[in-house]
C-alpha cells in the first residue's frame, strides 16, 4: 500500500481507504461477521482510512466499524459525516443549532467506541445554515471531540465557506471514470488550498468494476433510481463506457482497479474510498495502489467521459 499527505493535517493515509457504506446494509444485506472481516482485511492490506456516516444504516454503519477496531483504533483514521440521518425515511433533522450537531458527534462516538474522530464531514450540501456547521466543527475541536473537519460536497460554494478560516482540512467530492465534472473546480480548489481530498463513488457504484449487464435491474436502496427514467438513461451510459475498459484488463489487473489507478493519478487526489462489503472486495480495492497507468493509456482513459464543460 502506498501512503500520501492528507492536505493540511499532515497525516499519512494509504491512497486507498475503505468506504463503510456498504457494511451498513443500504446496498443489500451484510451481516456482523462478514462486516467485521472485511474491516480486517482492510486493515491486513495496509488501509488506514476508513469513512463511514451516522446516516449509513442508518447508524449501523458505524456501530459495525466501532467494533472490528476495538484495539485498533490509534493504528487508523476515522472519518464520519453527520447532516443526513433521517432523510431516507423523511424524518431529517435541520440542524438549526449546534447542538444538534454536538448531540450527533456524541452519538456516533458511542456508536465507534471512540472519544475523539479524526475527521468530521458535513454531509449536507449547500445547507443553508453552513456557518451553524462551521460553528460547531470548530467548538468541536477545541473540545478535543474531533481532530479536523470539512465538507461532502461537490459545490465550491461549499468548500468556501466550510474554509472560510483557512481550517477546513479535507472536501469528499464525488470522482471517477465516468464522473469527471469537478474536476477542473472542486479538486483544482482543494489543490490551491491544500486541502485534502477523499473519492467517494471513484467505482461509479460498482459499474466500473464491469459486473453489471445493460439490463441489469436493482432493489437496493443505494441504486434503486437506476431501474427508470433518468437514472435508467445514466446508468446505461455508464455502462457503456464502462464496456469501453475492458481492452485494458488482464490478468494483472481487473477493471475496479484501472478505475481506481485513474483517480489516483489527479494530483489532487488524496485518498479513494470505494466500497467493500467482503474481504475479497476490499483486498482487490487495496491491491489497485501497485497499479501505474501509462501516460497514453491515461488519455484514452480520459476520452472515454469527457467532464461537461
Amino acid at each position: 500500500m502506498n501512503y500520501r499527505t492528507f492536505g493540511k493535517t499532515g497525516w499519512q493515509v494509504s491512497e486507498v481507504g475503505m468506504g463503510c457504506w456498504g457494511i451498513g446494509g443500504q446496498w443489500g444485506p451484510v451481516d456482523a461477521v462478514q462486516a467485521q472481516a472485511t474491516v480486517f482485511a482492510a486493515l491486513d492490506s495496509g488501509i488506514n482510512l476508513f469513512d463511514t456516516a451516522d446516516g449509513y444504516g442508518p447508524r449501523r454503519s458505524e456501530e459495525l466499524l466501532g467494533k472490528a477496531l476495538v484495539g485498533q483504533r490509534h493504528q487508523v483514521f476515522i472519518a464520519t459525516k453527520v447532516g443526513s440521518i433521517g432523510g431516507r425515511d423523511g424524518q431529517p433533522l435541520n440542524y438549526a443549532t449546534p447542538e444538534h450537531i454536538y448531540l450527533c458527534c456524541d452519538a456516533s462516538l458511542h456508536r465507534l467506541r471512540t472519544d475523539y474522530i479524526d475527521l468530521y464531514q458535513c454531509h449536507s450540501r449547500l445547507h443553508e445554515h453552513r456557518e451553524i456547521f462551521l460553528e460547531a466543527f470548530e467548538r468541536l475541536q477545541e473540545r478535543g471531540k474531533i481532530r479536523s473537519y470539512g465538507v461532502s460536497s461537490f459545490f465550491t460554494e461549499d468548500v468556501l465557506a466550510f474554509d472560510k478560516h483557512g481550517r477546513c482540512e479535507v472536501v469528499q467530492v464525488p470522482y471517477s471514470i465516468v464522473e469527471r465534472d469537478y474536476e477542473n473546480d472542486v479538486l483544482s480548489l482543494c489543490a490551491e488550498r491544500n486541502i485534502g481530498t477523499l473519492i467517494r463513488g471513484p467505482l461509479a457504484k460498482g459499474v466500473l468494476s464491469g459486473k453489471f449487464a445493460p439490463d441489469a435491474t436493482f432493489d437496493d436502496q443505494a441504486r434503486i433510481g437506476w431501474n427508470t427514467g433518468k437514472g435508467r438513461r445514466d446508468f446505461m451510459q455508464m455502462v457503456e463506457s464502462a464496456e469501453k475498459l475492458w481492452p485494458m484488463v488482464d490478468a494483472s489487473r481487473s477493471m475496479a482497479q484501472i478505475s481506481l489507478a485513474f483517480a489516483l493519478a489527479n494530483p489532487a487526489v488524496s485518498c479513494v474510498i470505494p466500497g467493500a462489503k467482503s474481504p475479497e472486495q476490499v483486498r482487490e480495492n487495496a491491491a489497485a495502489s501497485k497499479i501505474e497507468l501509462t501516460s497514453s493509456e491515461l488519455d484514452r482513459i480520459r476520452a472515454i467521459a469527457p467532464p461537461v464543460s
